[in-house]
């Protein structure tokens, strides 16, 4: 009798763990070497990507890429306001963060596996494990109201290994009030080279306003969604377990 080949269950998931992991430290250690903080690296991809004719191309794929290095999205935003106005700095954003956050979903899908889901299983993160798998979609919409930690949620989703139709669709619809938040403040910046004079870059107040506006409403908007589920969620406890 013929022995039956062992399953395999794809390629092996620790080398990119390791390569993961070696990039993050090669890029913790040249940011200690150079000095520059996330600031720094966005002036930096600033000088490369400003008057290039496919400079929003290489600004959407370093936001798609921004998770590997743990890179700040509000940064990379602000930025995108800065240099191309809250309306084609709206669509680099949207393209750039969806497309980065499908990047973090995945990989932390891939490797997450079991031992993800039972090290989220209890303590301070088993009750926010429990509502992001029941109520996907309003969960994760609330977060990105509450502007949560972008990539903490991407990686969370993923490693629990949440449905990605409601993940992709929470994500793209959520992260507008704070996309346009920080575009707006963005655009709201002057000139940064003044900033290697050690001097702060003039704001524009309108914009500006416009931005704390939004950020007040998205977070009024978090607070009327969570009211929304409690309210449901008391009103199934009264109606009790369907016979």
């Amino acid at each position: 009798m013929n022995a039956v080949p062992p399953v395999r269950s794809g390629p092996p998931r620790w080398p990119v763990a390791l390569a993961w992991g070696a990039l993050l430290l090669a890029y913790g250690l040249a940011v200690a070497t150079t000095g520059l903080g996330p600031v720094g690296v966005l002036q930096a991809l600033v000088a490369v990507v400003v008057d290039h004719p496919a400079g929003p191309l290489v600004f959407v794929l370093a936001y798609v890429l921004r998770p590997l290095l743990l890179f700040s999205a509000t940064v990379l935003t602000v930025g995108a306001g800065h240099l191309y106005g809250p309306w084609l700095g709206f669509l680099v954003v949207v393209i750039g963060a969806n497309g980065g956050a499908l990047l973090a979903y995945g990989l932390a899908r891939w490797l997450g596996g079991a031992w993800a889901t039972r090290a989220l299983a209890g303590g301070r993160w088993g009750p926010l494990a429990g509502r992001l798998r029941d109520r996907t979609f309003e969960t994760v919409l609330t977060l990105r109201f509450l502007f949560a930690p972008y990539d903490a949620v991407n990686y969370l989703a993923g490693a629990l290994k949440l449905r990605p139709g409601p993940f992709v669709l929470a994500t793209a619809l959520g992260s507008v009030p704070g996309s346009f938040t920080f575009l707006l403040f963005g655009a709201s910046i002057g000139d940064l080279s003044v900033l290697a004079d050690g001097r702060l870059p003039s704001l524009d107040g309108r914009a500006l306003a416009a931005s704390a506006a939004l950020f007040v409403a998205s977070l009024l908007a978090s607070r009327a969604l969570r009211q929304r589920v409690a309210r449901r969620e008391v009103a199934a406890a009264a109606e009790g377990p369907t016979p």
